[in-house]
Formats: C-alpha cells, structure tokens, sequence
C-alpha cells in the first residue's frame, strides 16, 4: 500500500497521565496523523520510568543542586501562571551578561530525551515581561562535555516561534509589538538527546546569547525531564495499547477511518504506571475540492491560453493532472486549432496523493474579432505610378498600451507607410499587415493596371475625286481627350467620341493622338488620296483607261437578243444547235420542254445551246418544243422571254 510520509516526521509529544507512584513519561509518535485509506502508518511510543533526579522544577523556588543560573536567579511567577501554576526560572534582568540556566552534569550513555516547558514573553509588553524580537535573541539548548569548557548547540529557538540548528548571529527583528508566535504561550519541548552528547558525564544549558539590556527580551523556563533510559541500554518498561496489542514499543496500522491509540506504561514487574493521551490518525476522505475554469476563450488563432486546477482542498497532494493536450504539467497551455473560429474541448484528470480522482473539462472558444473587414485597390495608369491601396478593420482590441497597427509592404518587400491607406503607388501585389493588442492579422490586394490609351479611328473613304468628303471614325480605347491634325490645315481637340468630317482636294496624312492623361497617350495615322476619276468599267460604252478611281459616270450597253424558230440536228454541222443570238450579256439561262411540259434541256453560261436530245441523251422527236431564258446584261440588268420552235430532222 502506499505510504504518505510528510516532509518532517511529526514529533507529537504527548504527556502521560502519571501514577502517583511512579515518575513516568510516554511520547507517542505516528509517522504520519493523517493517511489514505488503506495506507499503513507507523505508531511509535518511547516511554520511561524516570530514575531519581532526572526531573527537575522550581516549585520550591530555589534551584536544584549543581545548576547555575544567570540573568534571574528567583524563581517565582513574575509574569502570569505557568500550566502547572508552580514557580519558575525567569531570564528577568539580562544586565550585561547572558541569561540562561545551566545543568549539572549527568550520565546520559543511554541516550533519550529532554523534555521542558518554555515560554517567550510578548514584544513590546512592559518589563520584566517584555519579549525577543531580533533574529538573535532567542534561546540556545546546548550541551557540554568538558564542565562547561566548551558547549555545542542542539537547538535554536528563534524568537519567531520556529526551529533553527544554530543562532543565526543577526539583529534585525522579525517580531512586531504585540504579535503571538508559537512561543508566546507555555509550550511543552522534547528533543532527543544527540548521539555525540551520550556520555556518563553530559551537561545541558539554555542560554539567550543576545539581548537588549535588562529591560528586555525576557523568557521562562519550567518542569525539565533528562530523560536518560533509552536505546541502548534497554527498556524499564512495557507497554500495552488499548487495541490489544501488548508489550511492544511500536506496531503498524492501517485504519480504514478516523482511528484514536492510547498506550498504557507497566513496569518489568507488571505494575500500572501510566497511560499516555490519545493519538488520532485521520483518513483523508474521497472529498477533493477544486476550481476550474469552464471557458476560456482565445482572440486569436495563433494565442493558446494557459489554464490550471487551483484552490484543491479536502484532500493531500502530490497531485498529478493527466490533460488531454497531452500534458502533465498544471497549469498547462491549451492548444489553438489556428482557426479563427472554433471549438474545442480539452478533458484533465486529477490525482490526489490519495489516488482519488476528478476528471473535468475547459472549452475552449476561439474567436477571432480582429478581422480586415475590406481591402481596396485602385487601378494605377499605365504610363503613371498613381494607383492606392486602402484596408478597413473591424473587431479591433485596443488597451492603454497598445493601439492598431498597419504594417504595408510590396511583393518585393519594401515597406510602405503605417497607415491604413498607401498612395502613388504603381501596379502589383501589395500586403497589408494588422495588430492590435491581443491579435495579428494580414490579406493581400492586386492593384491592377489600366488598359493603355489606344488610339484608332478609320475613314469612309481612303481616295476619291477632287473634291472629296471624308468622314472619321474615332474607335479608340482607354482614352478621355483627343487630338486630330487632318493634314488639311486642320486641327481639333476633343473630349469624346465624336465623328468629324472633313474636304480634300489633295492628298493628305490623317494623325489622331488618344490620351488618358496628359503624359499617356497613343498615336494612329491614315491617309487621303485624291486621284484621277473617270469610267474605269472596260465594258462601258465610255471606259477611260487613264481614270484610278470610277466617277459613277460609266455607260453600259444593254443586251440585243435574237431567238431563231426552227433548227436541224441531223448532224449536217448546219443548224445542228439551238441558241439565242446575244449580246452584251453576263449570263444566260435556257430552258426547253416538250408540249406536255417536260423539260428537255437546261443550260446555264454565255451561250447555252440544245443539241436536240432530251436529258436522258436519246433523240428529241421533231415536233414543236416551248423555250424560255433569263439574260443577265452587263450592267446587271435582267430580260426574260418564252416562245416556241419546230425541230425538224430533214
């Protein structure tokens, strides 16, 4: 089972209830008052029956024979009651010596334990009852093996009501007026006799080595035992404990709760001689108390909170804590997902030095405020540096010490200004970084590039005759002014799109300046040409070879059309075909049919001709045949007629 062992052993003294008979001590020790159930804990007793002259007091007001005392030598109650209501040694009158109470010397070969009552007067009471204050003033237990040649320190009691090896030799105080410490009170000590001290001839003092006059830092001494009859030199008594056991010094117990032991002192011969105090060993009950926080809550992916278990009560440590991060450290970091908004549940187990067990849970909520809400960009042109950057932010935190920051710098790196705006700036990625007291965030923006100003524009006409109208067409892009030089003499500044229209009577170079800004601009260029007009068609009646460019002015013939009535395909190579006689045409079209309406023949061209068979390549009979044409002249102009011939094979 497990033990729980506290870091100083609990030294619990506890006086006997005396025989009248008998001068007989008990001290009762557990290794440990409070346990786990279960836990085994070790209960101790050292008991004696004090041999004659090992107890000393003051009731009869005089000091016991070979003792010495300084510093007060009446022994009286000066200063209230001791716990026995007898006279005691008072260190009332320190003078200019060191107060203190010396032993005879005595056979203490077989080691034990001294025990005395000791009280320290309160700070800043009215003398002879005015108490140690400085880290110097308290009381030594020294022993001597020499007569009092040379003395070593057992103890030191520090005037602050606690336990030191030697005295620390410095004067500051460290007691306020009318403060109680642990030995501003009648307190009962018991310390062991040390193993260099175990000698047949051993003397003991308690003496205060500093004080502030005899005014001052007064203390009491009463009812010492040098209880000299233990280990080595066996044991005077027996002891019996109220559970049953008898006849042993010390036994294991494992209580299950709160258990009391009371142990009764015998004699070697069997007779009663006393009986100690009860000792209580408590259970620590499965009731550990502690805080936790439910929520924490984090405002930043990027920050993990540190929780812990605090307050733990009803309960003895070591305490372990199992996290579910995993960590066993408390308190302990609970780790951000990154995300800017989530949720997340850690668990912790907790372990007492009992091993009793509490398992809970924190969630946490991360919740980013801090957010660049819009990021914009406006275009920079393409021949200037002028385009910007603007970041607006929500859900800033701000604090007496720590305001929003903006940090700007180019894809390049190059660091931009601290504001939330950046100015003339050309096109390009640009990223733009946000703090403020508990958060950092960062976003990116394109600041694009307008579109060049393209300059084009074209003419309704490239030449014609002098003189010759032409009108513009602006179709330029990205643009907002515009500059014309006609080539004429002419010039014209312009805010839109507008046409313009202008005369030539000579060839001329067109330019047209497009621009978007008055350093951004394109350039395009046409030209004019004015040339020689006249009929350039050759089969107009007026066609004039010399003329470039056609005046409109030509005159074409139209067709003369002549259709014969009879024809004779007998293969004579005379009238074997029938076709119109025309002239000035672009086209014909020639159908034939028969009397009933079936097409015999149908040819398209210059001169389409039926050679007097049908579309199946056999003979045509002689007969009357039905004809009708389309002449396209060439002037596009179109005549149609129908008729009738004879096909006769004679």
């Amino acid at each position: 089972m497990k033990k729980i062992f506290a870091t100083l052993i609990l030294g619990l003294s506890f006086n006997a209830v005396v025989n009248a008979q008998s001068i007989c001590t008990i001290t009762i020790t557990p290794m440990d008052s409070t346990v786990c159930i279960g836990d085994s804990v070790l209960i101790t007793s050292v008991s004696n029956l004090l041999n004659a002259g090992q107890s000393f007091n003051f009731n009869s007001a005089s000091i016991p024979t070979g003792w010495t005392a300084a510093g007060g030598t009446s022994f009286s109650t000066p200063c209230g009651q001791n716990p026995t209501n007898t006279p005691y040694y008072w260190a009332s009158s320190a003078g200019s010596g060191t107060p203190g109470i010396t032993s005879a010397s005595y056979d203490v070969f077989c080691g034990g334990v001294l025990s005395f009552d000791m009280v320290y007067s309160m700070q800043g009471g009215a003398s002879p009852c005015e108490g140690p204050d400085e880290q110097d003033e308290g009381v030594s237990l020294q022993y001597s093996l020499d007569g009092g040649v040379t003395w070593v320190t057992i103890v030191y009691y520090s005037p602050g009501g606690f336990e030191l090896p030697t005295n620390p030799n410095t004067s500051t105080s460290i007691v306020a007026a009318g403060q109680t410490t642990p030995y501003t009170s009648w307190s009962t000590f018991t310390v062991p006799i040390p193993l260099a001290a175990q000698t047949t001839s051993t003397a003991f003092r308690w003496i205060q080595t500093q004080s502030s006059g005899s005014c001052c830092d007064n203390w009491g001494i009463e009812n010492i035992v040098i209880n000299a009859t233990g280990t080595p030199c066996g044991s005077n008594t027996v002891v019996n404990w109220d559970n049953g056991l008898t006849d042993t010094d010390s036994f294991w117990a494992v209580p299950t709760g709160d258990t009391t032991f009371q142990a009764m002192v015998y004699d070697t011969l069997g007779n009663y001689q006393c009986t100690s105090q009860i000792v209580t060993i408590s259970v620590y009950p499965d009731a550990m108390t502690y805080s936790l926080v439910d929520t924490v809550y984090s405002y930043c992916p990027t920050f993990s909170p540190t929780v812990g278990v605090t307050n733990i009560g009803n309960s003895t440590g070591p305490y372990t804590y199992d996290w579910s991060t995993p960590s066993t450290t408390n308190p302990t970091v609970l780790p951000s997902s990154g995300l800017e908004h989530d949720t997340l549940t850690y668990y912790v187990t907790i372990h007492d030095g009992c091993n009793y067990v509490r398992q809970d849970s924190v969630v946490l909520v991360i919740n980013q405020l801090l957010a660049i809400d819009t990021i914009y960009s406006f275009p920079a042109s393409a021949c200037d540096p002028d385009g910007a950057v603007s970041g607006i932010v929500t859900g800033q935190t701000v604090t007496p010490s720590h305001g929003v920051y903006y940090s700007w710098e180019n894809a390049a790196g190059t660091p931009g200004p601290t504001a939330s705006v950046w100015s003339n700036i050309p096109s390009g990625w640009y990223y733009l970084t946000v703090e403020d007291a508990v958060c950092q965030v960062s976003d990116s923006v394109f600041v694009d590039m307008l579109n060049p100003p393209t300059a084009s524009f074209t003419a309704d006409v490239q030449a014609g005759c002098n003189p010759l109208e032409v009108t513009f067409t602006n179709s330029s892009q990205n643009s907002t002014s515009y500059y014309y030089d006609f080539g004429n003499g002419n010039t014209a500044t312009l805010n839109d799109l507008s046409s313009q229209t202008q005369t030539y009577t000579s060839s001329a170079t067109v330019m047209l300046v497009a621009l978007s800004s008055p350093t951004c601009g394109d350039t395009a260029y046409t030209t004019i040409a004015i040339v020689e007009c006249g009929c350039t068609n050759p089969l107009a009646l007026n066609f004039d070879p010399t003329a470039m460019v056609d005046d409109g002015s030509c005159i074409l013939p139209v067709p003369v059309i002549v259709v014969p009535n009879v024809f004779t395909p007998n293969g004579d190579q005379m009238n074997d075909l029938f076709y119109l006689d025309v002239t000035n045409q672009s086209n014909v079209t020639l159908t034939i049919v028969n009397r009933w309406g079936n097409k015999m023949f149908e040819g398209t061209g210059m001169n389409p001709a039926w050679n007097g068979k049908t579309e199946s390549g056999a003979a045509a009979e002689e007969g009357t045949y039905f004809y009708k044409y389309l002449v396209t002249g060439v002037d596009g102009t179109e005549f149609t007629g129908h008729g009738f011939l004879q096909l006769v094979r004679k």
